[in-house]
This record gives structure tokens, sequence and C-alpha cells, in this order.
């Protein structure tokens, strides 16, 4: 049961990890559209039910709304070049502004 225990902590502690990094780091070192896309994915839903009980002010969220335009931007031009293969690798300039908006909403009250 210890064990078992123990893993879970030190998963859901390189969970943690891994999100406050932000998503550059993977296991074997590519970065699929997919992670990319459902790392900013969560970390938005989180935002987005902050935001709705009133813990964002109107500075962050158009901090958050600049950032997401231009990572959504260049996501969306990352998924046509893929051909909408969503187990394509992240170009760096998809993962760098996603890697910002992550810090953005990272940085959350």
């Amino acid at each position: 049961m210890k064990t078992k225990l123990k893993a879970g902590v030190i998963l859901l502690a390189l969970a943690a990890l891994c999100f406050t990094s932000g998503c550059t780091s993977t296991a074997g070192g590519v970065y699929r559209l997919k992670q990319t896309r459902d790392d900013v994915d969560w970390a938005m839903t989180r935002y987005q039910n902050r935001s709705a009980f009133g813990f964002v002010t109107v500075e962050f969220r158009q901090q958050v709304s600049t950032a997401y335009k231009a990572y959504q931007t260049a996501f969306n031009e990352a998924v046509k070049q893929a051909h909408s293969n969503y187990n394509a690798p992240t170009p760096d300039n998809v993962k760098l502004l996603a890697d910002q908006l992550l810090n953005t909403l990272g940085s959350i009250p």
C-alpha cells in the first residue's frame, strides 16, 4: 500500500513540475500537437473557472487574451501545416507561445 502511495505522490509531483515548467519537455524529447493542445486546454479551463468566480482582474484577462490569441493563431497554422495530424511534433514557435501562455496562466492567484 505504501509503495502505491509513494508512486502516486511521485507521479503527482512530476505532473506538477511538468505543468509549472511549461510544455517543452517530454519523455523521448518529442512534444506533439495533441499534448500541447491538451496542456493549454486544461490551463484555460482552470483560468475560465477562476475568472467566472471573479478571481481574475480585467488587466489579467487582457494579458491572457493577447497571449491566447497569439498561441491559437500559431497552433492553428501548425495543425494546418501538419495536415491535421495532431501526432506531429509541435513546432518551436508554438511551444514558445504555449509556454508563455502557460506561465501567464500559472500566475493566477
